[in-house]
């Protein structure tokens, strides 16, 4: 009964267009009346979702994609990426993937990857040759990167919400995310090749643009050297990348005013009190799923169904993919985490493996429509249709979808550090 008013009530939710952390909150009190149960759990459970040191860096890494952006720090990595790839057939296309990667080593956050890149990327591709649609769709593939290359903001949720390792999930990151960069650029070369190729190769131009750039590339170092040699945690890397991007920043590109950075920390603190007043909520489903065992119920009838994990693994990513056309990612995280993961550990899955390959999976419902965040980031950033932009991003998904078959296939280009 528990699970069902829940996945009613997030149906709901979605077709009336009710805010999904209002939404939990409705349900969770439905199931308490329905149920009987004292209230008092409620503000308990929502403050214990909350009292969690690692949920720090999430407005820290926010702030820290806000500040590379306004910073001077992105157009560097602009420079760089068309220094290295730039000249090769669909060139700026080329770059536009190259920067996603790094700007996702930093943010952690695919729309945050759209937004920047797309406002210094879209633009420049149009005047070269690229139609509206492809050069908006090269942009939002290469987001999803964003979320999976260390740091990850879906994995930082994914990591409390399941107490599975935070560092390790960064770690598992980082050979999916080059892979999804290297199958996005091949898509990016067949799709662009009819807009030549962009400046020619200059070695001049490299040292420059390594150069101005030298700084910026030491952000993403220190976030993930830091953390895999153990000097700091990921909340801890997050503070260090935030001082060291405003410092940078200010005084060594003085690009950045403090008064448009106290305007970035506004804009953070928004972000941030949505995805936390959604987990509040998360965390008391979270305990009703808990105490009345739906989990182990739940492994009691997919090993009814089946016992292999790759069928498994193939159902639930399946299952993942619908849930990604019509809920956003955070939400899908923090309501099904919980839920899954317990089945999948019960069954022998590694969780940092499954945290990383269900970030993936709810990072393609970000590029997909009909509610992709990332969909309406780059329809306003490249001032395209949707119709347009979706059709555009058919290989995109082609190559997303074969990449997902092959994490599915291969556990151990996941698990590579084991």
């Amino acid at each position: 009964m528990i699970l069902w008013s829940i996945l009613v009530g997030l149906v709901i939710c979605i077709v009336i267009g009710l805010p999904i952390s209002f939404g939990l909150a409705a349900i969770s009190l439905f199931i308490f009346f329905y149920a009987d149960y004292s209230l008092s759990p409620i503000v308990a459970q929502a403050v214990n979702g909350l009292d969690s040191f690692p949920l720090l860096a999430i407005p820290l890494f926010i702030l820290v994609g806000e500040v590379m952006s306004q910073g001077g720090i992105a157009k560097r990595l602009v420079r760089l990426a068309s220094a290295l790839v730039g000249f090769i057939a669909g060139g700026l296309g080329q770059v536009a993937v190259l920067t996603s990667m790094f700007f996702g080593g930093i943010s952690g956050s695919a729309v945050a990857d759209a937004s920047a890149v797309g406002s210094m990327m879209i633009e420049p591709m149009k005047q070269h040759r690229y139609s509206g649609s492809l050069a908006t769709a090269i942009v939002v593939a290469a987001s999803v990167v964003g979320i999976i290359i260390p740091p990850s903001i879906p994995m930082i949720l994914f990591g409390v919400v399941t107490n599975t390792s935070i560092s390790e999930l960064f770690m598992a990151g980082i050979v999916p995310g080059v892979l999804i960069t290297l199958g996005l650029a091949v898509t990016t070369f067949l799709q662009a090749r009819k807009t030549g190729k962009g400046q020619p190769f200059d070695i001049r131009e490299l040292w420059l643009a390594l150069k101005e750039s030298v700084l910026a590339l030491l952000l993403p170092v220190i976030i993930v050297g830091g953390i895999l040699s153990g000097v700091f945690t990921p909340t801890e890397s997050a503070a260090v990348a935030l001082i060291y991007a405003i410092v940078v920043s200010m005084f060594v590109y003085r690009s950045l005013t403090l008064k448009r950075f106290f305007r970035l920390c506004i804009t953070t603190g928004r972000l941030t009190g949505v995805v936390m007043l959604l987990l509040a909520f998360a965390s008391v489903l979270a305990w009703l799923l808990t105490a009345n065992m739906i989990p182990q119920q739940l492994v009691v009838s997919l090993s009814a169904i089946t016992e292999n994990k790759l069928l498994l693994l193939l159902l639930l990513s399946l299952f993942l993919l619908v849930v990604g056309f019509f809920m956003d990612l955070t939400p899908a995280m923090v309501v099904l985490a919980p839920l899954m993961t317990p089945v999948v550990v019960k069954l022998g899955i590694d969780p940092v493996y499954f945290g990383v390959l269900m970030s993936f999976i709810l990072g393609l419902g970000l590029i997909t429509p009909p509610v992709g965040t990332v969909l309406y980031v780059g329809c306003g950033v490249g001032r395209v249709g949707m119709e347009q932009l979706v059709k555009s991003l058919l290989p995109f998904y082609l190559t997303l979808l074969l990449l997902l078959a092959a994490f599915l296939i291969f556990p151990g280009l996941i698990l590579w550090y084991q």
